[in-house]
């Protein structure tokens, strides 16, 4: 090794620490290995054993998500969540669920937002990136077709994708989302995000979706669990498509875990800023391998595997 080298090498440290760009990929990666290794036990074993390790997850995962650079950060390798972003690089959605061992979930995740991006009369000055840690209070929430929620105020689901729309000018998220809700019963969800005029974050702010003539500010699917329920949105027909849910047997209306398809299908069309309902529409040859996307959670398996 000639001098040369040897004093590249030698400052190559302090090039890192004085332009800290420099180091993002390796810096995020070196995190994501740790978030990987407190993961392990976040999906296994008793349930307060999830808890501790989840808790370790959530703070490392928050504090590095205020990081430069985090927004644009993949983080791939973390495969065991779920790592959404909206159409428009507005905002990435970070999202997972932990098992309990009575068959039920917790829900927990982050909204990064870009504030930059957002409508110009909703842009705050006081940060490019805002983080919102998502608090799940579903089992709070006794009438969720019509509540206003906040982040820290979350009807929990997993996430699975973001669907953009516009009306006079406001950008509304539309999510869809899944929700193992016990051992009997399982849902699928979907929900409406939309921002406040001073940029925080609004869940369920207008009622946007119309069905006979009644309206509802997100709507919550309940069925049989173990099913394979398709809600899936339609990108070349801007529809979402649902299978349509009836009871199995007479006499079991509002008993849920006997709720099953009808193999027909019905659809929610944006239609002048709602969500408008269309039944019995013609499916056929739509179904794909996607339909079961989430069906059963990444979070049931281990991330070492």
């Amino acid at each position: 090794m000639n001098f040369k080298t040897f004093i590249f090498f030698l400052l190559l440290p302090f090039f890192a620490i004085a332009n800290p760009k420099l180091n993002e990929p390796t810096q995020f990666a070196n995190v994501e290995d740790s978030l990987k290794n407190i993961a392990i036990t976040m999906f296994k074993g008793a349930d307060q054993e999830k808890m501790n390790a989840n808790k370790k997850f959530i703070d490392l995962l928050k504090k590095t998500l205020v990081l430069e650079g985090a927004f644009e950060y993949p983080f791939d390798s973390l495969k065991f969540i779920a790592k959404l972003s909206s159409p428009d690089k507005v905002i990435r959605i970070f999202n997972w669920n932990i098992p309990k061992n009575d068959g039920s979930y917790m829900y927990y995740g982050f909204l990064l937002v870009d504030q930059t991006k957002l409508d110009s009369k909703n842009k705050s000055t006081s940060s490019k990136f805002k983080l919102y840690e998502l608090t799940d209070k579903s089992a709070e929430i006794k009438n969720p077709e019509l509540a206003v929620l906040a982040p820290d105020k979350w009807f929990g689901a997993l996430y699975y994708k973001i669907i953009l729309t516009n009306d006079k000018g406001k950008k509304f998220y539309t999510l869809l989302g899944w929700d193992g809700n016990t051992n009997m019963t399982w849902k699928k969800i979907i929900e409406v995000l939309t921002f406040g005029k001073d940029g925080s974050p609004i869940f369920g702010e207008k009622y946007l979706f119309e069905r006979d003539k009644k309206t509802a500010k997100r709507i919550v699917f309940e069925f049989r669990a173990d099913l394979t329920m398709t809600l899936k949105y339609e990108d070349d027909k801007k529809r979402i498509v649902f299978d349509h849910l009836a009871p199995e047997m007479p006499g079991a209306e509002g008993l849920y875990q006997f709720y099953s398809q009808t193999f027909s299908y019905d659809c929610y069309n944006w239609k002048k800023g709602k969500w408008k309902i269309e039944e019995d529409i013609d499916a056929r040859n739509n179904k794909n391998k996607k339909d079961n996307f989430y069906n059963k959670p990444e979070g049931d398996q281990s991330p070492a595997k």
